[in-house]
């Protein structure tokens, strides 16, 4: 890296006195120069790792066929639009650390609304290094419950019938976030999802995306001042398409098994399965078969802390 910087340095220094030139003699100078420069040792070295590069790519290059080439480019444009503003940790029950965290100490938080207010729940901190410590409340005021609100407690949105919700202890309010609030002197720098795809963990953020059919799962807590449970189990039927695909036929199947204990509940949502579009301009576009929503009893080894700056989209 300091070769780089160090070559970049000195080109910056040759262009500018290029620039200023203004007798033959002055040109003749910035030659002499230009080919002491080039006899570095250092400009020799990075020259040959330009040239050996180059000749990699060109030799994969040639192998690809011209629908590879497309496909390529394609995916990594989508692939790019799903890595904005991220940054990707390790595996979370070997390291729950973001590299290269520059956002100093933050406040991990859980927004919540308490009628039309904002507020937020303070359950963890994000280290200077970029550690992440999460460290719950026992306590937690609700005030909606299902019998006020019972679309308030399908954060996907995924049932087409609120009619198939069957829920227990109607009464007992619930406070939960599907990302939580990465804040520092009281400015929002982004947000924190976790689970085992960086598609997965933006699609099931949004509705316009909550039907996409990437595989994986998102998780998140849920705190529950009293046992209740929210049940589910709907199927259906009929075409769909999205901008820009054709239209096909799905069968979908949406379940939700969520037996919340008092206190908190660490809740799965998994896509399993999906059908594929065509698409005009040959992205991978997808519809989700099933959704299942589940209550486990501890962090997948495969699971992984995503942080989204802001804005983010």
């Amino acid at each position: 890296m300091k070769t780089k910087f160090l070559i970049t340095t000195i080109l910056l220094v040759f262009v500018m006195c290029f620039v200023q030139a203004q007798t033959p003699e002055d040109m003749a100078k910035i030659r002499r120069i230009q080919d002491s420069m080039m006899n570095l040792p250092q400009m020799k070295e990075m020259m040959q790792q330009i040239e050996e590069s180059n000749s990699k790519q060109e030799a994969e290059e040639k192998k690809r066929s011209p629908e590879e080439k497309k496909t390529l480019q394609k995916n990594t444009d989508q692939d790019d639009w799903y890595w904005k503003n991220s940054m990707e940790t390790t595996t979370a029950s070997k390291n729950n650390k973001l590299p290269n965290w520059e956002g100093g100490p933050a406040d991990i938080s859980l927004q919540y609304r308490d009628g039309r207010k904002p507020n937020y729940l303070k359950i963890g901190t994000i280290l200077a290094d970029g550690n992440i410590i999460f460290n719950f409340p026992k306590e937690v005021e609700t005030s909606l419950s299902f019998k006020k609100s019972p679309a308030f407690y399908t954060p996907f949105f995924d049932i087409r019938e609120m009619s198939s919700l069957q829920f227990t202890n109607a009464d007992v309010g619930y406070t939960s976030r599907t990302s939580l609030a990465i804040i520092r002197d009281g400015q929002r720098l982004g947000n924190l999802t976790i689970g085992n795809s960086v598609r997965v963990t933006k699609n099931l953020l949004y509705d316009g995306l909550l039907d996409s059919g990437d595989e994986g799962y998102l998780l998140y807590w849920a705190y529950a001042p009293a046992d209740f449970s929210l049940n589910a189990d709907e199927n259906w039927e009929g075409n769909v398409q999205k901008e820009g695909t054709n239209t096909i036929q799905v069968k979908t199947n949406v379940n939700y098994n969520l037996n919340f204990k008092k206190g908190w509940n660490l809740v799965k949502a998994e896509v399993i399965g999906n059908y594929k579009l065509n698409h005009e301009r040959g992205y991978e576009i997808t519809w989700f078969k099933n959704h299942k929503h589940t209550i486990i009893s501890s962090m997948p080894n495969d699971a992984i802390y995503y942080f989204r700056t802001v804005p983010q989209y």
